[in-house]
Formats: C-alpha cells, structure tokens, sequence
C-alpha cells in the first residue's frame, strides 16, 4: 500500500491541482449560473468520476498506449471537440427558466444527464492522459502493492478533495444565482456565455497537439 510519506506528498501535490481552475471546472460553474445548483453537483460528480477512471487507465498503462498511438489520440481529440460543441448547441439552446433546480431534484434522469456531461467531458478531453502520466510515476510504487489499487486510492483522494472544494464553490455560487436572477434576462446570458465558452474550449481542443 502507499506509504504515509508519499500519500502525504500526494495531498499537498492534490490541493494546488484542485484550487486551480481548469475546463472542468468551467463546465461545472457554467452549469450552476445557467441551470442551479444540482445541475452543477451533479457535473461535478460526473467529472471527479472521470479522474478516477483517468488514474486507473494510467496506473494500468491504457493512458501511455493512447499517447505512442497517433491515431487514437487524434480520434480522442476530435470526440472531444465535437462533445464540446454539442454542449454549446445546448447550453445557447437551453431555456432561461428560474424553476429548473426544482425539477431537476424531482426527476431524477435529468440530474443524471449533467452526471453523465460532466464524465464525458473528463474522459473524452486528451489533455487529461499527459496529465495523469506525468502525475502518478512519482506516488505509484510496484514494490507497495498492486498499481491499479494505489492509482484508484490516488484518484479517489484527488477527486475527493475537488468534490469539497468545488462542490463549496457550487453551493456559493448557486445561492449568488438565485439572488441575482430575479428574471430570465441573466440566465440567457449566462447560457450564451456558457455555449461561447464550449465553442472555444472545442476549437482550442481540435487543434491541440499531443
């Protein structure tokens, strides 16, 4: 198993990745101002979900693979891109509605759709391979135990962490929503922010390099 040094390290190492923002968490946010609350915990859930898939793949070594082969990058990369673009089809699509929060906890599927945007994102954006590669060698150590097992118990702490953090950040920001959007104006400026936001992050994925 991980010795308490190195899992120490690993923390310290975890909580600056966490408090930095990245695509996920600008997927997250977005999806708390445009829809609430449970729409934005529930994207979180989905995303911290695919960086425990992430750990595992890169502790077995699947993560490598995708990066020697060209080809699977590029299918990873453009998969991703076309995700994000239907996400910005979506989200200019959406309607401004103030009650969605509502009728998300009472309809369970539809909380679950943000779940499964929130994993797709992750798991679909190839900038997360280089990232766990690089990460993981320093803190997985054969001689401790199974890899597989140390990368699970490594990305289950990193999303963990991000789950507290952000999910405190989902809870401030939605309670600023409902303050603030005592009309439909805010949220369909929130929504075409969001879809410009996708289109971007889409066009910058498209021509990234591996």
């Amino acid at each position: 198993m991980i010795d308490p040094q190195t899992y120490y390290l690993f923390l310290l190492t975890s909580l600056v990745l966490v408090l930095s923002p990245g695509p996920d968490t600008v997927l997250i946010l977005s999806r708390t101002i445009a829809t609430g609350t449970v729409a934005g915990m529930m994207t979180l859930f989905g995303t911290q979900a695919g960086n425990v898939i992430h750990a595992i793949l890169a502790g077995l070594g699947v993560s490598t693979l995708v990066l020697l082969f060209p080809l699977a990058f590029d299918v990873l990369k453009y998969a991703g891109a076309a995700y994000l673009v239907y996400l910005a089809v979506m989200a200019w699509r959406v309607p401004a509605s103030l009650d969605l929060d509502t009728r998300l906890r009472s309809k369970g599927g539809g909380a679950m759709r943000y779940f499964y945007q929130g994993l797709v994102n992750n798991l679909v954006n190839p900038k997360m391979i280089p990232f766990f590669i690089a990460l993981f060698p320093q803190f997985v150590h054969p001689e401790h135990g199974a890899v597989a097992l140390q990368s699970f118990v490594l990305g289950a702490t990193l999303a963990g962490m991000a789950i507290v953090w952000l999910g405190t950040v989902v809870v401030i920001v939605g309670r600023f929503r409902a303050v603030v959007t005592g009309s439909t104006t805010f949220l369909k400026l929130a929504n075409r922010l969001a879809a410009v936001t996708f289109f971007g992050l889409a066009c910058r994925l498209a021509v990234q390099e591996r």
